[in-house]
């Protein structure tokens, strides 16, 4: 018998570009049968029928007209662009030194910037921002260099005291013809706990009257306790004594603290076991079997995401979470640009809300994301696309949605 959630995921992911070759090839990897698998193919592509009646509503007739033509002239300006060739087209890249710096240290990172046009020299913009999980701007630093073939430009921009946490280094690049983007993501820590200086001990004075010799106190040459989570000081204050002073908020004090879990500070904070429901289940089940407990348990299917050792993985269900319990914050959890923004744009798709599109940093993502809504008659958004293409084909279904058509055209 064919497994339901074998075929569904075989049809995910043909729709997102991978081969049924690629898909049967993964699939053997976790102890499926060449014969379950050829049979999950076989109804994930039920066969066609001869002759097909299709009742289209007037939003599809007039969703094909608008996107044949807009293929039209988008093949026509492809063509035209690229036997002629930009003047000025960009590349950019940014590499952070170190990925992990201490709340109140600067940070360092090279921008590298490449002109890939024809023209021989211009003048770039540079800007420097630097965001946290919530996308508030934090702080920002601009500079402008002469591009001719390939520049390069060393960085450092002081962040002050900062929260530990994950933070978002963006750079873009301004020039006459356009903008080029790059983006990283970089980790600060607590301040190591400096150890306080002892304080000087001061002799009594000699007076001309001769007085019993007096041994002054003093604090022990070392009071270090080699404890990261203690403040180490003597003075005359503890009587001479060392004195240790734990640290509050700190890794390795033996406190899962309420900012820390065990992907923060495993020291502290134990990993969840993974429950036996899962024992057996290839990950895109685990994946959805969490999604369905993330109807009902929020925090709890989030625990089991995080137990999940692959990163790419780990992201897919944080934004199945997100998607399933309406929460597109979720989607915060997740650090890398690009799995982030696709996380907005199912979530967004789920909730139906046009509005967390704007969440997401890279425009071509992002234009899809209202594209979604554009197919579902909202031409509300038509004014936030940044493709002018896809801005001229929201405005003309708008138009089109306006013009009397027949409720159903029947092909025989």
């Amino acid at each position: 018998m064919v497994q339901n959630s074998l075929v569904n995921y075989i049809r995910e992911q043909i729709r997102a570009g991978y081969d049924t070759k690629s898909i049967k090839k993964y699939l053997l990897k976790y102890n499926y049968t060449e014969s379950q698998i050829n049979e999950a193919i076989q109804a994930a592509y039920p066969p066609s029928e001869v002759k097909h009646t299709l009742h289209l509503s007037k939003t599809t007739v007039a969703l094909t007209i608008s996107i044949i033509f807009t293929i039209i002239i988008a093949s026509g300006i492809f063509i035209y662009m690229t036997s002629r060739g930009p003047s000025q087209l960009l590349d950019v890249r940014i590499n952070i030194i170190t990925q992990s710096i201490e709340s109140g240290d600067p940070l360092s990172f090279t921008a590298e910037i490449s002109n890939l046009g024809k023209t021989n020299r211009y003048d770039v913009t540079l800007m420097y921002e630097i965001y946290d999980l919530g996308n508030n701007l934090i702080t920002f630093k601009e500079e402008t260099i002469a591009l001719e073939t390939k520049a390069a430009s060393s960085v450092t921009i002081n962040l002050g005291e900062q929260f530990p946490g994950n933070y978002r280094l963006k750079t873009k690049a301004t020039y006459k013809k356009g903008t080029a983007e790059a983006s990283s993501s970089f980790k600060i820590t607590r301040k190591t706990s400096a150890q306080q200086p002892d304080e000087p001990i001061t002799q009594r004075p000699i007076t001309q009257e001769p007085v019993t010799p007096i041994t002054p106190e003093q604090c022990p040459s070392n009071c270090d306790d080699n404890d990261q989570c203690t403040t180490d000081h003597c003075s005359e204050s503890t009587n001479y004594e060392c004195k240790h002073d734990i640290v509050l908020q700190c890794c390795g004090n033996k406190i899962c603290e309420s900012d820390e879990n065990y992907e923060t500070c495993l020291a502290d904070c134990s990993a969840p076991e993974e429950a036996n429901i899962f024992k057996g289940k290839p990950i895109w089940e685990k994946i959805d079997m969490i999604s369905d407990i993330a109807k009902t348990n929020k925090e709890q299917a989030l625990q089991y995401c995080k137990a999940i050792p692959q990163t790419g993985y780990k992201y897919d269900c944080f934004a199945a979470i997100a998607a399933a319990s309406d929460d597109i914050d979720i989607c915060l959890n997740i650090e890398d640009d690009s799995y982030r923004d696709s996380c907005y744009k199912d979530a967004a798709k789920e909730t139906r809300d046009s509005d967390s599109c704007s969440k997401i940093v890279k425009d071509s993502k992002r234009d899809q994301c209202y594209m979604a809504f554009v197919t579902k008659e909202d031409y509300t958004v038509c004014d936030k696309l940044i493709n002018k293409y896809l801005k001229q084909s929201c405005e003309s279904l708008k138009k089109l949605s306006e013009v009397e058509i027949p409720e159903h055209v029947v092909i025989t």
